[in-house]
């Protein structure tokens, strides 16, 4: 080392108490530099969406029709073979009976037919069923042709009429799970319900197998409906299915793997206009009812079925000759 350095670094260090550290002098090229904001990308704002919840079928079908507490719930929850209800007018059977399929009818296996006397009959029928329907199962398809109700999931509901005997011969062949007849009493002979008895059945036994009918006392088959569902037991109690000639009990045949068993259980369930309060509250369809002769008093307002038989339809039909 030369001695002008050696001198010039003795200088330095006696300049600088000991223990003392050097300052750390930043270069000019260190210096931070103003730079201008970084400008950031807008983004568009996108307005929540609200997912709708899944439509729960089974759930809806609970809520669009409500049945009223008494006979017409019974009704809806019996489990019997062959059920009869109504009695009185305006306990609401029609609407029951569009209600009963409801619980299997959008099931793949489901099959039904429900019908009426007349085709006249059958139009009303088929109009209160497009208003309540669609509500319950989205997406049933009505086919005018077919008159048939079709289900997403492939259950199936025939309206049609039954005006004669011979009319059950479109059926041959076919099998349903359920059969509702509207008005039963209409039918002036027990074959057409017989006959439709022997459609009844599925492959799927978790649907079971179900004859439903509705009708007040009077008119045409007022005989033998009673014989059929009223003569055997008291109202609302169920009972094995008798003959309605000898009132024997049905049973399967001698020779036959479950020989003397009963066949299948029958119910009567009655209901009156005061079951329904959606028409009992105002009385206007009471003071009707009270309006007509008696015997049609005690079979519509009263659901009596031992007044005079077809003495209300022999009347009617005098009265309009």
């Amino acid at each position: 080392m030369s001695k002008e350095s050696e001198s010039g670094l003795l200088r330095l260090n006696a300049s600088m108490p000991n223990g003392s550290k050097k300052r750390y002098v930043k270069s000019k090229s260190s210096k931070k530099k103003d730079l201008a904001p970084t400008p950031t990308k807008k983004t568009e704002a996108i307005p929540a969406q609200v997912k709708p919840p899944e439509y729960d079928v089974d759930y809806a079908q609970s809520v669009v029709f409500k049945p009223n507490t008494g006979p017409q719930t019974q009704y809806l929850a019996s489990s019997e073979r062959e059920v009869l209800y109504g009695g009185a007018a305006g306990g609401g059977k029609s609407y029951a009976t569009l209600a009963d399929p409801l619980r299997n009818l959008n099931n793949k296996d489901f099959s039904g037919l429900l019908v009426r006397h007349t085709t006249e009959e059958l139009r009303e029928l088929i109009q209160k069923s497009q208003e309540l329907y669609p509500k319950a199962i989205p997406n049933i398809k009505w086919s005018e042709r077919k008159s048939q109700w079709i289900t997403p999931r492939g259950g199936t509901l025939w309206m049609s009429y039954l005006d004669r005997d011979t009319d059950v011969m479109r059926y041959q062949g076919q099998a349903f799970n359920y059969v509702a007849f509207d008005e039963l009493t209409q039918w002036n002979s027990p074959y057409s319900w017989n006959y439709m008895r022997s459609r009844l059945r599925s492959a799927n036994k978790d649907l079971g197998l179900y004859m439903r009918a509705t009708t007040n006392p009077g008119g045409p088959g007022h005989s033998w409906v009673k014989k059929m569902f009223i003569d055997p037991a008291k109202p609302n109690t169920p009972f094995w299915a008798t003959d309605i000639e000898t009132s024997e009990v049905l049973k399967f045949p001698t020779g036959h793997s479950r020989a003397g068993e009963p066949l299948f259980k029958r119910r009567f369930i009655p209901a009156s206009l005061f079951d329904n309060p959606y028409l009992a509250e105002s009385g206007d369809y009471e003071a009707m009812l009270l309006s007509l002769p008696e015997h049609q008093r005690k079979q519509l307002l009263e659901g009596n079925w031992d007044v005079n038989e077809g003495a209300a339809f022999l009347s009617l039909t005098d009265k309009y000759m």
